[in-house]
Order: structure tokens, then C-alpha cells, then sequence
């Protein structure tokens, strides 16, 4: 197989595997425990999470796409871009954050919706903080963080076309260490972005070199990470929702031990998802590969899906009961995904 057939299938496997984060990110924001899918999902519990894995996702394409590939094209039109889709973002960050918390205070329902950390009416300081990015929904927080990415994105490709590739990654670290000191945010999670953003600028030379590895070397060390995602659910789940400390694996404040470990768990993932593509295209592509290639769109609308069916549904102990809210939730989703007309109004 040659390199450049080689990079487009792992580039068709990380769309399934954005897919999946998504398909995870959905069974564990609607919150509705036992259900069949938190064996899969780990309920957003384990030592790492789908939320960094689409975090690193969107960071390796961003520097594999506008960077790698974006060298035939100028700096300022790959810089345009991204800002304008950086702005396009923050733009929908507002206007979900409005619409659920208006849905919240107003509308009676029938199962917990995200908490919101407001007195019932106080517009003034919602609209305030929420401008000044200091409040964000739970159902569509990732829109903050990757808008704030994609703005800063073009100094990371500067850096990358003048091969400093070395002053990205330790200008990213060091922002996670002073995130993790005065415990700002996305300063903590950028370091998940920009790491593999600069990998991505070299995912040519990445793939080509792990060829050459011998699969002595790499298919024990593949097998050791996928089994410590076993692991950690075997350890997680038996505890009830909510309850198991991982101080370890902190995620607030994003503990070092994370960070390692989602790039650990990531590239477990990537390999294991490349070496199944033709089972998954035949299998379930129908569902992970729209969540795949409209990652966005299906992130945005799963927020109103989960707050319909939250208006709609009680809580409920029954393990069939919630998990059909999911396939509710996720077949919802999917369906509006696949809608033709929907991103002429929310972006993919």
C-alpha cells in the first residue's frame, strides 16, 4: 500500500472514530442510568473521556488539513478561515447556551436538565458571562473551547511552515501548567489540541514511520491500551454514577496523568478503528460515519434532542427503558444529521 492510500484510510478511520466520540458524548450527556450503552461509553467516567478524544481529534485534522494540506494555499487564506470558523463558533456557543437556559426556567419537566448556576431569571448575568465565555451549557461546552482553538490555530501553522514545530509543543505545555496553576479552563485542554495539531502536520511522515515498525513492538503495546480502557471500566463501573474518585485522572483540574493517557488511548483507538474500517463501513457506518463527517452539527443538535426528551420522559431505574431513551436520542440526532437542509442553518 502506498503512503498516500495509507494516510486516506486512516483519515476514513478517524471520521468513524470521531463518529463514535460523538455517539459517546450523547449516551453520557443524557444521563439516564443503568442503560445497555454505558458499557460502551464508560458513562463519561473513566480515566479518560470522548470529550479528549475529539479534543485531539479535531487538533490532528486541523493541522493535518490547514496545515500539511494547506501549504499550496496562502497563510492568510488558511489564517481567514479558521478565525472565520473560530467566530462562527463562539457565535453558536451564545445561542445555544440562550436556548437552553430559557428552555430550562421556562419549561416543565419531567427528568433533571444541566444545572444552571443562576438565579430563575437573572438574564443580565447570564448573557454577561456567557458573552465573556465565563459561562458556557453543559450540553455544548466543547463550542467554546474549540472556537478559542481555532482562532489561536493560525500562530500554531505559522510555527509548523517555519518548522518550529518545537516551540509549539513547548509553548502548549507551558500554557497547560500555567492553566493548571491559576485553574483556567481551556488552557488546560489546548495542549489536547495543538500536541496533535502539530502531529497532524506530520501525519505523512508519522504513518510512514510507524510502518516500518515491527508489529512485535506495535501490536503488544496497541493490545496493553485498549486492555487498560477494559480495565478501568471493570474498575468504574460496578461504583454508582458519579461516585468514583479519580484523583489520578483528574479532569478538573486536567491532571497530567490524563493528558498522557488520552494520547495513549487515542492512538489505541486510531489504530484499532483502521484496522476494523471494513467492518465498520459494512456494519455501522450507516450511523458513526454521518455523526463522523457532521461532528459539529450532530454535537450542536444533540442538545435540543436530550432536552426534548428530558421535557418528554421521567427518570427511570428500568434498564430498557433508558436504554431506548438513548436509541431515542441517538437515532434523533442522527435522523436531523442526516437532514438535507440542516447546515444551511448550524455547521458541520
Amino acid at each position: 500500500m502506498s503512503s498516500t492510500s495509507a494516510v486516506s484510510k486512516r483519515i476514513e478511520a478517524l471520521d468513524y472514530l470521531r463518529g463514535f466520540f460523538i455517539l459517546v458524548i450523547i449516551v453520557d450527556h443524557l444521563w439516564r442510568w443503568p442503560n445497555l450503552f454505558q458499557y460502551i461509553s464508560g458513562r463519561g467516567e473513566l480515566w479518560v473521556s470522548a470529550a479528549e478524544g475529539f479534543v485531539i481529534i479535531s487538533g490532528l485534522l486541523v493541522g493535518y488539513i490547514r496545515g500539511r494540506k494547506g501549504l499550496k494555499k496562502s497563510f492568510r487564506e488558511i489564517s481567514q478561515k479558521l478565525v472565520l470558523r473560530g467566530a462562527l463558533l463562539y457565535v453558536w456557543t451564545l445561542i445555544t447556551a440562550f436556548i437552553f437556559v430559557a428552555a430550562t426556567w421556562y419549561l416543565t419537566y419531567r427528568s433533571n436538565t444541566a444545572f444552571i448556576p443562576y438565579v430563575h431569571g437573572d438574564w443580565w448575568n447570564v448573557i454577561r458571562d456567557t458573552v465573556t465565555l465565563n459561562y458556557t451549557h453543559l450540553l455544548t461546552h466543547f463550542l467554546y473551547l474549540y472556537a478559542i482553538f481555532l482562532v489561536l490555530s493560525p500562530i500554531v501553522i505559522w510555527l509548523l511552515r517555519q518548522s518550529m514545530w518545537w516551540i509549539a509543543v513547548t509553548v502548549s505545555t507551558a500554557g497547560w501548567l500555567f492553566g493548571y496553576m491559576l485553574n483556567i479552563e481551556w488552557l488546560q485542554w489546548q495542549v489536547l489540541f495543538f500536541v496533535p495539531a502539530t502531529a497532524g502536520f506530520y501525519l505523512d511522515d508519522i504513518i510512514a514511520y510507524g510502518r516500518r515498525l515491527p508489529s512485535t513492538v506495535i501490536s503488544p503495546f496497541m493490545i496493553a491500551a485498549l486492555g487498560s480502557i477494559v480495565l478501568s471500566a471493570i474498575i468504574i463501573l460496578p461504583h454508582d454514577p458519579g461516585t468514583y474518585n479519580r484523583d489520578v485522572f483528574s479532569k478538573e483540574p486536567m491532571a497530567l496523568a490524563r493528558i498522557l493517557l488520552s494520547f495513549i488511548w487515542f492512538t489505541a483507538l486510531a489504530w484499532l478503528f483502521n484496522k476494523i474500517l471494513s467492518w465498520l463501513e459494512k456494519y455501522i457506518g450507516w450511523l458513526l460515519l454521518p455523526f463522523g463527517t457532521r461532528s459539529l452539527t450532530a454535537y450542536i443538535v444533540h442538545g435540543f434532542v436530550l432536552t426534548l426528551i428530558a421535557l418528554l420522559f421521567p427518570s427511570s431505574p428500568s434498564l430498557l427503558l433508558n436504554t431506548l431513551y438513548v436509541c431515542v436520542a441517538v437515532i434523533g440526532t442522527w435522523a436531523i444529521v442526516r437532514s438535507p437542509s440542516i447546515n444551511r442553518f448550524i455547521p458541520r
